[in-house]
């Protein structure tokens, strides 16, 4: 089995959307059942009452929340998780991988790039990859206006290159568009952007030419392992 650091992102986001008792997001349903029971239960009294009104808002959350965008990507990732662990030991999966600079570097012609929030990074002997995750449905991809997939993942792809490149020999980083649904297509305004889907990212990654030593895959793994989502 692969080796996994730290946890998906958008299931972390997630869960702090929740009362405290919800763990993982198994937890949801159940925990917003055994609440509304105790809201049901609770006996009148000033106590009571003062513990009702803490129990209904609470409670409010899981309302609030039931449709929250953290859902779908939570679960979509928790998938890639489930996938990318099937890949044998030399594999390494970083889990939400938040990188940052102290300046400005260029994308696309323009110095607009200092941060970036990386849903998985894969390092093995094949090399670097920079895997953004959507878990988008028709509808919702079609009214996106903000950047779309394959600018995320080239503009992860990009950063973490150059937080590697201080080294003597610089690793490619090789950006992906990780489909869950499979609706998103490659983008020829993106060349250097892959695209695959859940049932296929496996092969991609195994596929690939041998491109780093074990010394070197050891060395990106340490660089990067403190920054991944816990």
């Amino acid at each position: 089995m692969a080796i996994i650091y730290g946890r998906a992102d958008s299931e972390k986001q997630l869960l702090d959307l929740y009362p405290k008792r919800v763990k993982e997001i198994d937890d949801i349903d159940k925990v917003e059942v055994e609440m509304q029971e105790e809201l049901l239960a609770e006996a009148k009294g000033l106590v009571a009452k003062f513990r009702r009104w803490r129990l209904k808002k609470q409670y409010k959350k899981f309302e609030q929340k039931r449709d929250d965008p953290f859902h779908a990507g939570a679960k979509g990732e928790n998938q890639v998780i489930d996938k990318l662990s099937r890949l044998d030991d030399e594999y390494h999966v970083l889990c939400g991988v938040r990188l940052g600079l102290s300046h400005y570097i260029s994308y696309n012609g323009k110095k607009n790039l200092k941060s970036a929030q990386i849903d998985f990074v894969v390092v093995s002997k094949k090399g670097v990859y920079a895997i953004e995750v959507k878990n988008w449905s028709d509808k919702y991809l079609e009214r996106q206006n903000y950047f779309s997939p394959h600018e995320q993942a080239g503009r992860a792809g990009r950063l973490l290159w150059h937080v590697l490149k201080s080294w003597r020999k610089t690793p490619r980083v090789t950006s992906v568009v990780l489909s869950i649904k499979g609706n998103i297509k490659y983008d020829p305004k993106y060349k250097v952007v892959f695209v695959s889907n859940i049932n296929n990212i496996n092969k991609f990654l195994e596929n690939r030419e041998d491109a780093l030593s074990d010394k070197e895959v050891e060395k990106i793994v340490k660089k990067l392992k403190d920054h991944v989502t816990k």
